[in-house]
């Protein structure tokens, strides 16, 4: 679309705290793995902010996910860090 000259807009969403059908099948192990990665869940609040800040936005792809930096950086001390946050 953006090629045409189109508006068009692409968000690779991080996982949200209320559940829906789409995460309703992640066990709890699976969302404290996701934690100790960095990857903490986005509030309903939290993730309409980030549309509103996304729409206001001219970025063709953008990826909305709350990162927990701390334990990012805590997780770097003792393994890689995964190579799509490395240069966080």
């Amino acid at each position: 679309r953006r090629a045409q000259g189109l508006p068009a807009q692409s968000l690779a969403w991080g996982l949200w705290a209320e559940r829906s059908a789409l995460t309703g099948t992640l066990a709890e192990g699976d969302l404290r793995r996701m934690a100790r990665g960095g990857t903490a869940a986005l509030s309903t609040d939290e993730g309409l902010a980030l549309l509103d800040a996304a729409l206001a936005s001219d970025e063709p792809f953008l990826v909305p996910v709350k990162l927990d930096l701390a334990r990012l950086r805590a997780a770097a001390r003792t393994a890689p860090v995964p190579p799509l946050l490395s240069a966080l």
